[in-house]
């Protein structure tokens, strides 16, 4: 049976189709056929009443009656009036207008004053349950957004809520709810009362760890965890988790799922983590220039997985244009199955540097005269074990290392014609032999320590870092010279909103090897030679792009052979005025020096320029020597990585 509507049924659903094409929010075959003009307010409530009001379209063949001209008006106002009300204004005067600019397009005008903004005058606010005590939630409900006199803002109210959510939900309460979560507004006085309360429930606790992969003994990444089964539920940690198993070596990438069961009590979350094997060798070449360093590359070569035990395998080469300077580096570590993030490690590397010795009247920076040069080249090994110990709660790791170490260490220097004739024979140098050629064996026993806390990226870098050691060498287990040496640096950075960032940095060295200082005739003048038996390898020296700017790279230490000891800090600011390009102003102090009562310590002070790169920081610095005569000016350009 077929039925035939009347021409007038027809005429009605038409113009019902028209309308709904005219007026459907979001449609997208009618957008863009409509301005918006609105004034009298500013952001945020801008902002909100553009997306309120956006969603009627007009399509650009409708023939608007003044029927459904009265309805998109009205549709307007009402939007623009709810959106308003998140800002704490239930009573706006809003004024609308349409009207055609040309064929099927149209402005609609939205004028509106604000009016009287609600005003909260009652605050009821409680933290019940366990969670209740712990400090960041303590501060949320003393620092909580919204206070009574103020003007009722509803964003601010739901950020507060989504804020304390996810401090408990961090902190393992993944029950917490609001009981109590409402805004009683009374428009006509424009008051508010505000009542918040939150349950935190009980804590949930770690619960069991499987390892899906095959390629690991379960021991080893066993090892890798901060945390023990029963200890309450971290996000952070567990965060921390995925990114040491990441950091490993091991894998491509890392997932760790979580399994909840709530039921229980206490509430248990399981993990289950899922691996993508990382291939068993990588090889990596980098290329950088710098102006204490000029040309330098370095290759290395890792072997992420030597066997189910987990122990790897990395062997780097590295050479730098200053001072024909190379290294060869081979590391090996290997877990502690037996003893959670412990591990064995060796490592054993060749050396080869260019130096010269020259001496100066009275610490003059600008005549020095060259005496001698040749080449300082070792070879040297290392084995001991390290332990990472949690630090800050378990959120950082400490990295201690205990060691021996073996060093040998040829000295081969040639006097140069600035070493005149009192110095008799350049080929047989008498008294100073010892100091041109010597070839000298060290044993050392000793302790280091590495705290890094680094995140972010690019200009957002910050956190800290320390470092510090003390060995000591000695005759009783096979050393030609006997010293001790103590060493800690620390580097922090601070940001201070989105554009400011401080840097600090302060480093200090102690050497107790025998020093002897002798005077050599250049030039008619008897100049002093501070030197050190302490090995070329552990002698300290300053200045450069990295340490005292505004002088040349190691130009601070004792004669040019390196020094006993050192003492360096800096602070600096950073600006970012664009996305990836920062400007910094710094002050840089410090010395190398063998005579620990007069350590004579340089000051350089200048500005920079950084970009940060996808491959890196680019530094460029300008620097000013302060305690060089006339006071003149250095570049330092780092690109790239450092030598290995």
């Amino acid at each position: 049976m077929t039925h035939t509507g009347s021409p007038m049924h027809l005429n009605r659903l038409l113009r019902l189709l028209i309308a709904t094409l005219v007026l459907v929010p979001g449609s997208p075959v009618c957008a863009d056929e409509i301005e918006y003009e609105i004034s009298g307010i500013d952001e945020p409530m801008l902002g909100n009443v553009i997306s309120h009001v956006s969603a009627y379209r007009v399509g650009s063949s409708a023939r608007l009656n003044q029927r459904l001209q009265n309805k998109l008006l009205a549709d307007a106002k009402n939007a623009a009036r709810n959106a308003m009300r998140p800002y704490g204004y239930f009573n706006p005067v809003i004024s609308v207008s349409i009207r055609a600019k040309e064929e099927g397009k149209w402005l609609l005008s939205i004028g509106i004053e604000a009016g009287p903004p609600v005003i909260v005058t009652e605050i009821q606010l409680a933290v019940t349950g366990p969670g209740g005590t712990l400090e960041p939630i303590k501060e949320w409900s003393r620092e909580f957004p919204l206070e009574e006199g103020e003007v009722l803002n509803q964003t601010t109210w739901d950020a507060a809520k989504l804020e304390a959510s996810e401090l408990l939900e961090a902190a393992g309460y993944l029950q917490a709810k609001f009981t109590r979560h409402s805004i009683s507004v009374d428009p006509m006085a424009n008051t508010a009362r505000l009542a918040l309360v939150l349950d935190t429930g009980p804590q949930a606790v770690m619960g069991k760890v499987t390892f899906n992969q095959d390629i690991l003994n379960e021991g080893v990444l066993a090892g890798f965890q901060r945390f023990q089964m029963g200890d309450a539920y971290n996000s952070l940690l567990l965060e921390n988790f995925r990114l040491d198993l990441w950091r490993s070596g091991y894998f491509e990438d890392v997932e760790v799922v979580e399994r909840r069961d709530l039921a229980i009590n206490p509430a248990r979350v399981d993990l289950d983590v899922n691996f993508v094997p990382r291939a068993k060798n990588t090889y990596q070449s980098t290329l950088g220039f710098g102006t204490d360093t000029l040309v330098r590359g370095q290759f290395l070569w890792s072997r992420h997985l030597l066997s189910s035990r987990g122990d790897n395998l990395n062997i780097g080469f590295g050479w730098q244009q200053k001072d024909n300077e190379f290294a060869v580096q081979t590391n090996y570590r290997l877990p502690r199955e037996t003893n959670p993030r412990q591990f064995w490690i060796a490592s054993a590397g060749l050396m080869s540097e260019k130096q010269q010795l020259e001496v100066s009247q009275s610490g003059d920076l600008e005549r020095r005269f060259d005496v001698a040069r040749g080449t300082v080249s070792g070879f040297s090994w290392k084995m001991g074990k390290t332990r990472a110990r949690n630090m800050q709660g378990r959120y950082e790791q400490l990295f201690e290392t205990v060691f021996i170490e073996y060093l040998n260490e040829t000295r081969d220097l040639s006097l140069t014609q600035n070493a005149g004739t009192a110095l008799m024979d350049p080929q047989d140098p008498g008294w100073f032999a010892g100091l041109l050629k010597n070839t000298s064996n060290s044993a050392a026993v000793g302790m280091e320590w590495d705290w890094p806390d680094i995140h972010g990226s690019g200009f957002y870098t910050a956190g800290h870092h320390e470092k510090a050691w003390v060995f000591t060498s000695n005759s009783a287990w096979g050393s030609d010279t006997e010293f001790s040496q103590v060493y800690l640096s620390s580097r922090w950075n601070f940001l201070a909103g989105e554009r400011w960032k401080f840097l600090l940095r302060a480093e200090a060295g102690y050497s107790n090897a025998r020093t002897s200082t002798v005077n050599i005739p250049v030039d008619d003048v008897e100049l002093a030679v501070s030197t050190t038996e302490l090995p070329s390898q552990y002698r300290f020296k300053a200045g450069g792009g990295r340490s005292v700017r505004g002088y040349a790279f190691e130009l601070l230490d004792s004669n040019g052979l390196g020094s006993n000891n050192i003492l360096s800090a800096s602070t600096e600011v950073e600006y970012r005025f664009l996305e990836d390009w920062s400007a910094a102003a710094f002050v840089d102090i410090g010395n190398a020096f063998n005579d620990w009562g007069s350590p004579s310590l340089k000051m350089g002070t200048g500005f920079g320029l950084r970009w940060y790169s996808k491959i890196g920081a680019l530094r460029l610095d300008i620097a000013q020597g302060l305690d060089l005569k006339g006071d003149p000016w250095r570049i330092h350009l780092t690109i790239g990585t450092p030598l290995l």
